[in-house]
């Protein structure tokens, strides 16, 4: 990756020049502003390359802002909904489906969970016997055993 001082790759006319700005983003006529946002800029083609620690918060950044605007829940609210649970991210997965690491990767940020995934996720949230359900329904063939309660039974609150 490229650093202050190195010559432009797109001209090779002049040196890198890094800048921290505030970048804004629009998804879907929402914006969000990502401050720290460190570029190396070229002042002889003025061409802008993103820092490669920087493109990496923005996408955390990002994934979670889209998630936000399509009315999915962020990263956050996932790992604290399995967390209330009871549950691992590799056991959460195999339960609701998605694999042993789905949820590592949607608490992570390095992928979306999708729509019926996140209907799945509130509904469990709010109705946790429902959990039983789909563990006594389950036939796994990735060798969990469901027949042997893993983390969670549900008894209602009197």
């Amino acid at each position: 990756m490229y650093k202050n001082g190195d010559i432009c790759p797109i001209c090779g006319g002049e040196k890198l020049i890094q800048s921290n700005i505030t970048e804004q983003f629009e998804y879907k006529g929402h914006t969000i502003d990502i401050e720290d946002y460190t570029i190396l800029e070229c002042s002889n083609c003025e061409e802008s390359l993103v820092e490669k620690t920087t493109l990496k918060k923005a996408e955390k950044l990002l994934r979670d802002f889209h998630r936000e605007v399509d009315g999915l829940l962020t990263s956050k609210q996932i790992k604290s909904i399995r967390k209330s649970l009871g549950f691992t991210q590799k056991n959460f997965g195999l339960i609701l489906g998605g694999g042993e690491k789905a949820f590592a990767r949607y608490e992570s940020c390095r992928v979306t969970q999708s729509k019926a995934m996140d209907n799945l996720i509130r509904i469990v949230s709010e109705k946790p016997e429902t959990l039983e359900i789909i563990q006594n329904g389950k036939q796994c063939s990735e060798g969990f055993n469901f027949s042997v309660p893993i983390a969670y039974h549900y008894e209602p609150k009197n």
